[in-house]
């Protein structure tokens, strides 16, 4: 049995050496901690590497770094250039055959659980972009991978509210092994070297969030699969790093939503149909925090007037209301 053990622990270490862990950071020193405690914790071989982007944060994160985890990988911004960029900067110095672009806010909890993607990708060279599972803090299922946007979509989440009433669902029902989907969710992406060279690095005019959605949609039409393994989970705290300034990160979620649906379908009456629906779902979620006397209603409000104003993508396109 110690032969057995030892023979899985060397595979392991083999493994993970291949592999270089991302993390883009800005002013959260207490998730990014929680976040690369929990790796130190269920990944012992110590063979894989650590980047860490601080996008010129104002606490003492680049400190705690510095003073507590002497063997990660620092780069220091000196300003914020947001998720893609930052994430590009890492991957342009990596050492890995294999990247994962992981969240701060995001907590491992399973032993190995990395080193088992990469064997994943290895075993199966057809899979360009890898997921795993993800969980809120109270256990509940989370999206980890989904369609691509759609008007359809859009109307689903903001108007039929689909995505709160799937947090509602037995989370058993969800089965195990491997799964194809349209995108991986950003918070735990895997991919490699390989795909890197062949489509391309993240695209930066996307700060945060939909660069996701575009990277996917490049390796899919280089003709990879993109999956998710249920087999495999973490914890995402979701949008704990960025609910600091919550109608900027609005703003970009939105308009790069809108900016994925002109690139996949190339449609303006499905770009205006789905800006008609965020406009909607902007209106419900006013009134709603209105008659809950939720102060988060003028945000609404102001993230709808912003919309109405024809901002929310580039313009050029007779799209607007």
């Amino acid at each position: 049995m110690d032969k057995e053990n030892s023979s899985v622990n060397k595979k392991n270490k083999q493994i993970i050496k291949q592999l270089s862990i991302i993390i883009v950071n800005w002013n959260n020193e207490a998730l990014l901690k929680n976040c690369l405690d929990s790796i130190f914790k269920t990944h012992h071989n110590r063979g894989y590497e650590i980047i860490v982007v601080d996008n010129h944060s104002a606490d003492d994160s680049v400190t705690l770094i510095k003073k507590k985890y002497p063997e990660i990988r620092l780069i220091k911004n000196k300003e914020n250039y947001g998720f893609a960029r930052a994430n590009n900067q890492a991957i342009k110095i990596a050492r890995g055959n294999y990247l994962l672009l992981l969240n701060n806010d995001t907590l491992v909890t399973e032993d190995n659980c990395f080193s088992r993607m990469v064997q994943v990708m290895q075993d199966h060279p057809e899979i360009g972009v890898l997921g795993c599972r993800l969980y809120y803090p109270d256990g509940t299922l989370q999206s980890a991978g989904e369609e691509f946007p759609s008007a359809w979509n859009v109307f689903r989440n903001q108007i039929l509210f689909m995505k709160s009433w799937q947090r509602l669902k037995d989370n058993n029902k969800i089965g195990n092994g491997y799964k194809k989907t349209d995108y991986v969710c950003g918070a735990c992406l895997m991919t490699s070297q390989k795909i890197i060279k062949q489509v391309g690095m993240l695209q930066e005019d996307y700060f945060m969030y939909g660069e996701d959605v575009e990277f996917c949609y490049r390796v899919e039409q280089a003709g990879y699969e993109v999956g998710i393994i249920n087999d495999i989970s973490i914890v995402h705290l979701h949008s704990k790093s960025t609910e600091k300034n919550i109608i900027e990160i609005l703003k970009h979620s939105i308009s790069n939503d809108l900016k994925n649906i002109r690139i996949l379908y190339s449609s303006n009456f499905q770009l205006w149909l789905a800006r008609l629906f965020y406009s909607v779902g902007l209106l419900i979620r006013a009134f709603l925090a209105i008659f809950r006397r939720d102060k988060r209603a003028g945000d609404y409000l102001k993230l709808l007037q912003w919309l109405l104003s024809g901002k929310g993508i580039e313009t050029g396109a007779s799209y607007y209301f």
